[in-house]
């Protein structure tokens, strides 16, 4: 092996070559580049999806901890205003001597987390099976004490498309906090309301699991 005192460092300051010969290394060059790119682009996308992935994580954990901090979880929804559209409000019968089982607790009207008016309250399971559904209609009442305005709500509602706290069955002998914002209720609402428990469902595994 030649000592390293001995070793040369060789600089390359140009290349000569025939046109041709540039030419098809130059071919061969945009040939090579073509997997590297691709290679480059795959690497890209699952970089992509990682960070897409971890950002909406960080969104999801950030609103857990706001519900948990708050113990309340307020959406708003549509409320079905059209009669034709609406589900039958008669439940089938063993759900409907149910109904008076289900009960609305601590009902009261103060400012939303997100600005605005919400009806606040819980609902319990006062009976020996457990629930999939819990719907909730919120009558707005004027000053004579007359509903002008009413939404519906599902504190309890086991279903593919639901998440948190709502998605589980309500137990026998668990309770539910609920909070519903109102700003959409007409300028006649004198500020009072009255909650009805209007549909349930009964959990198809009555363990509550």
């Amino acid at each position: 092996m030649p000592d390293e005192e001995n070793r040369q460092s060789v600089v390359v300051t140009d290349i000569h070559m025939p046109f041709f010969s540039m030419v098809v290394f130059m071919v061969k060059w945009a040939i090579a580049a073509i997997p590297a790119f691709l290679i480059l682009t795959v690497i890209g996308i699952f970089a992509w999806g990682m960070l897409s992935g971890l950002i909406l994580s960080l969104i999801k954990d950030k609103k857990v901890e706001s519900i948990h901090a708050t113990g309340v979880e307020v959406r708003s929804e549509v409320p079905s205003s059209v009669p034709t559209s609406r589900e039958p409000t008669t439940p089938p019968a063993a759900e409907s001597a149910y109904l008076g089982k289900i009960n609305v607790k601590g009902v009261t009207v103060a400012p939303s987390t997100f600005g605005g008016k919400g009806v606040f309250g819980e609902v319990k399971n006062g009976g020996d099976r457990a629930m999939s559904k819990v719907e909730i209609t919120i009558y707005c009442l004027d000053k004579n004490g007359s509903p002008i305005f009413e939404k519906s709500y599902h504190p309890v509602l086991v279903s593919d498309l639901s998440f948190g706290d709502s998605n589980a069955p309500l137990k026998p002998g668990y309770s539910r906090k609920f909070g519903v914002m109102v700003d959409d209720a007409p300028s006649e609402w004198g500020g009072k309301v009255e909650v009805k428990v209007t549909k349930i469902a009964f959990a198809s595994d009555q363990s509550g699991t």
